[in-house]
């Protein structure tokens, strides 16, 4: 087994182990340090942080059995594997800038709130080593420029729902942060689609940025 591959299943187990731990933070309502809990439960899959981080763990656990066969039997690991995880390495990105570009300045507890208990692992742990296995180690098929805009589907899918959440609760001028749990349509239903859009293209820009980055180092 070639070191590169060693390396990216070591990185897929690790993912995959903190992807469980981080759930059952999350679900399980665990905190070492105290934050003010914003959602409880199952109800926390609404967050696009938790869905891309949960997400991550099933592609890292599939590749980690198709990586197994691989070697056992030779045969490929399938291109949809590959291909889902590109996409999943962009929305843990997008998460990773939400949060520390944005989110992490307007939270009433303080920035590095954000980087606490499940967020530690969803934020910052899971998104880093996710990357640098499937940038430096995961040996793939040659990414087809087409998969550029294949690659933010979570995004658009995911932005669709919230404005729709926003849309259906909006009243009086005013949506409720529960919600609107990102806050950003609380200046009104234009500067949510606004951000929206901030959040699409900058989505393919990473997903733009992450295609080149893959192709050199393939």
């Amino acid at each position: 087994m070639a070191k590169k591959s060693q390396i990216s299943l070591i990185l897929n187990v690790i993912i995959f182990l903190l992807a469980i731990a981080g759930s059952i933070f999350c679900f399980g309502e665990i905190y070492l340090f105290y934050t003010t809990p914003i959602e409880h439960g199952i109800k926390l899959i609404k967050f696009f942080t938790v869905q891309s981080n949960v997400l991550a763990g099933i592609v890292a656990l599939l590749y980690i059995i198709f990586f197994v066969r691989k070697n056992k039997t030779n045969k490929n690991i399938p291109n949809i594997l590959h291909i889902l995880k590109y996409i999943v390495t962009i929305d843990l990105i997008i998460t990773f800038l939400v949060v520390s570009l944005f989110l992490g300045f307007i939270t009433e507890e303080g920035y590095f709130s954000l980087f606490l208990n499940a967020n530690f692992f969803f934020h910052f742990l899971i998104p880093l080593l996710n990357f640098i296995s499937f940038v430096f180690f995961e040996n793939s098929p040659k990414l087809k420029f087409s998969y550029t805009f294949l690659g933010i589907i979570h995004v658009i899918l995911y932005s669709i729902f919230y404005l729709i959440v926003v849309l259906f609760n909006f009243k009086d001028g005013q949506v409720s942060l529960y919600y609107d749990w990102y806050a950003f349509a609380q200046k009104g239903l234009l500067i949510a689609l606004i951000c929206a859009l901030v959040v699409l293209s900058l989505s393919y820009l990473v997903s733009f940025l992450l295609y080149k980055i893959k192709s050199k180092n393939n």
